[in-house]
């Protein structure tokens, strides 16, 4: 949010003096790995010179029903797998949920996952979602579904 209120002040410059919290600046959709600055720091600079596009380093969602599909453009390829695919991670006020999903007629993939949830009426307080490992809650809940279907006889022959 803090990025489209950057652009929008360039033609309104009076929201350059309104103030913003930093929760509601960094609110928005983001690449599904947390330490995506770190594994996309180069490529995202010069995406211009690349020959492929990796997809790890955006939100993004796709539909191929049929095959998968390679779009080639001026600077570089972007292949669209077969199904619908579905990553990102979306920040709201601090708190975050990802998802990593592809479904086609030959895999059912999930892998998500979300910061616990606290809730406080009063003195009352309940967490919801926390993960515990090793007896230690170490963050929010996750879920993991990788099926994928065996070839058929005729096609191993």
């Amino acid at each position: 949010i803090g990025g489209i209120i950057d652009v929008v002040s360039e033609y309104v410059p009076a929201l350059e003096k309104v103030p913003i919290p930093g929760k509601l600046a960094e609110s928005g959709i983001y690449p599904f790995d947390r330490d995506y600055k770190t594994k996309c720091a180069g490529k995202l600079a010069g995406y211009a010179n690349e020959t492929t596009l990796d997809l790890e380093c955006f939100a993004f969602f796709s539909f191929s029903p049929i095959k998968e599909q390679r779009l080639k453009f001026r600077s570089g390829e972007v292949v669209i797998p077969a199904g619908v695919a579905l990553q990102g991670r979306l920040n709201f006020l601090g708190w975050e949920i990802a998802i990593d999903l592809a479904v086609s007629k030959t895999r059912f993939y999930i892998n998500a996952w979300m910061d616990p949830v606290d809730l406080k009426i009063g003195a009352f307080r309940m967490r919801i979602g926390n993960r515990i490992e090793n007896k230690v809650a170490v963050g929010g809940a996750k879920f993991l579904v990788d099926v994928k279907t065996a070839p058929s006889p005729s096609a191993l022959v």
